[in-house]
């Protein structure tokens, strides 16, 4: 584990403010004098005052002669706010027939991107694409950082086991004038990308990157290739378990390290003979990589003997811990909706192990890493490779209102607002952070990830954000017997509509859980006040409880990486479901109410 950082201080000196501006111009700089050059810039209906503004003649040459406080303020001033849909048009090109060099170079960002990231689609939406391009070592510091903390180096020849997966929907082939291809783009998740730039595994190199097994990974990296999400479990589980001294175990989310504690868990003596005998067994979806897992598969009869002698030890805390007695952190994102699977992460590792957040990353950027390893909440925004600005979420939505790293209010709650290096201007993330106060060292906002702002479920006048649901879970989780996992969808089937809460359980049910839909009820009048007076006059009832089998919500994520073409191990459940589809799948797996 690194050193522990410093206290933050709940507000800067006029140096950290100095030093904030200073950067954050850097920063402004440097974007709009490379990605002027582009075709979005020239062509964009959202930065037609800023253009105009910076002189951006009829020949498309910029007027670079500012000083960076001068741009800022142009900036400030002619940029509104953007949302996914004003790159929609532009973005759309790379996925033309034929897709033609001329027309997407230069497109968000000079030269062609080395991959396009793609939103889950998971959290109510269709997926969105994201081109990402390479960028000098100095707008490059959050990526670099966060695959630093994301495979930690052991001074005792220990292992990790990272469940990254390679896989992507296709594979952009741009033309030259002679019909010639020019580059090979996936279309993956956004840690997918980063992975191939990390290892150098470029995707036309995939046949013989699946060959290799890098020296401080438990698994070979053939297991970044299964799409399958249950098979892609087994075989971590399995090249994890082979591996004494494991250290670190690396999920993404908590969600999936649940879903990998329970693969073991549930096929730990299929497991356990895979190394006695040394053969990778014949499951789904493996095919097309099983030489290349047996190659890094040998018998292994001590190793068999010593994990029978340990057994299921799941009746007390820590049996991973015996499993690797060097295992020391759950590296995996806790915070917002992820924070419910911990108590049951924590019972499989032991009270010794950590389990530690590493960074605030989505499709379109790495926004804050890890402060404090012991709160799972707390990150450190990274402002040297984009610009992010905050809007207030009491104020109107308009640019006129966002505030900037150093004069935001500890304590106050921020939509967070991007200017990107691959492209975007002020673009709306929809995610809602707390700002918890600043790094002492170089000023940096730390924040909270309070949930995305348009989370929330509505069935008359009130409106129940995704903070307030998770809120109401966890004041009543005692009553369940504990909360692994749920998710709120609306309910019709009486007179009056509901909310109806389908639960997975982390054990037995509580002694008390008949109580919960009530409760539930007392708690939604407590958080929300015009679901208090929607309950009083009958425009809404009481909640009701579903409970779902076990293992259900890691079926889910199973069901989405066939069904929608997901990454394994990425796929997030949303609080709240409004598609008929999920919403069905999910209550078939109903065993009773509440």
């Amino acid at each position: 584990m690194d050193s522990l950082p410093p206290a933050p201080i709940t507000s800067l000196t006029p140096e950290l403010v100095q030093r904030l501006r200073e950067q954050a111009l850097d920063v402004l700089s440097y974007l709009v004098k490379t990605n002027s050059t582009t075709t979005y810039f020239k062509e964009s209906g959202v930065l037609p005052r800023f253009r105009a503004a910076l002189r951006f003649s009829d020949g498309n040459q910029l007027d670079l002669d500012y000083s960076a406080k001068e741009l800022f303020e142009i900036y400030h001033d002619n940029v509104g706010l953007s949302v996914y849909e004003d790159y929609l048009p532009v973005i759309s090109r790379f996925f033309e027939q034929p897709c033609n060099k001329s027309s997407v170079e230069n497109l968000m960002a000079p030269g062609l991107p080395v991959f396009i990231a793609h939103s889950s689609g998971t959290s109510g939406g269709a997926a969105k694409y994201f081109p990402k391009y390479r960028h000098p070592e100095n707008m490059s510091r959050a990526m670099a950082e966060t695959a630093r903390l994301a495979n930690p180096q052991s001074n005792n020849a220990g292992k990790n086991c990272i469940t990254f997966s390679l896989a992507y929907r296709q594979v952009v082939t741009p033309l030259d004038e002679d019909g010639d291809i020019v580059k090979h783009i996936p279309v993956c998740l956004l840690t997918s990308g980063l992975g191939r730039i990390e290892n150098n595994m470029p995707v036309e190199e995939d046949a013989f990157s699946a060959t290799l097994k890098i020296s401080n990974y438990s698994s070979p990296i053939a297991v970044s290739f299964i799409s399958n999400y249950q098979s892609f479990l087994f075989m971590h589980a399995l090249f994890a378990l082979v591996e004494p001294k494991l250290e670190t175990i690396n999920t993404v989310f908590t969600t999936c390290c649940r879903d990998l504690c329970r693969t073991i868990d549930d096929h730990w003596e299929d497991l356990v003979h895979c190394i006695e005998t040394g053969v990778i067994p014949d499951i789904d979806g493996i095919a097309h990589v099983k030489d290349n897992l047996q190659r890094f598969l040998q018998s292994s009869p001590d190793r068999a003997e010593e994990l029978r002698r340990i057994g299921k030890a799941t009746d007390a805390p820590g049996w991973f811990k015996q499993v690797w007695p060097q295992l020391r952190a759950i590296l995996a994102n806790a915070s917002g909706p992820f924070a419910s699977v911990v108590p049951e992460i924590q019972h499989y590792v032991g009270p010794d192990v950590s389990v530690q957040t590493v960074a605030i990353a989505s499709s379109e950027v790495y926004l804050a890493v890890v402060y404090d390893p012991r709160d799972l909440n707390l990150y450190k925004v990274i402002g040297s490779d984009d610009v992010v600005e905050f809007l207030p979420v009491e104020k109107p939505e308009e640019s006129k209102y966002l505030a900037q790293s150093w004069n935001v209010e500890t304590g106050r709650k921020y939509e967070v607002v991007l200017t990107t290096r691959d492209g975007f201007w002020r673009y709306r993330l929809g995610d809602v952070v707390e700002i918890a106060g600043f790094d002492p060292s170089d000023g940096q906002p730390l924040i909270r990830y309070i949930e995305r702002r348009n989370m929330h479920i509505r069935l008359a006048n009130e409106v129940t954000t995704e903070t307030q649901l998770r809120d109401v879970i966890n004041a009543t989780s005692d009553l369940f017997g504990g909360v692994s996992e749920f998710c709120v969808s609306a309910d019709y089937r009486q007179a009056v509509a509901r909310y109806a809460f389908l639960v997975e359980l982390q054990g037995d049910p509580g002694a008390n859980i008949s109580a919960v839909p009530a409760a539930l009820h007392g708690q939604l009048q407590k958080h929300n006040e015009n679901y208090l007076k929607d309950s009083r006059v009958g425009k809404i009832g009481v909640p009701c409880v579903r409970v779902v089998r076990p293992g259900t919500f890691g079926d889910f994520r199973e069901w989405k990486v066939r069904t929608k073409g997901a990454a394994s191990g990425q796929v997030k459940v949303p609080v709240v479901i409004w598609g008929n589809a999920d919403r069905a799948w999910l209550e078939e797996r109903v065993m009773y109410d509440i």
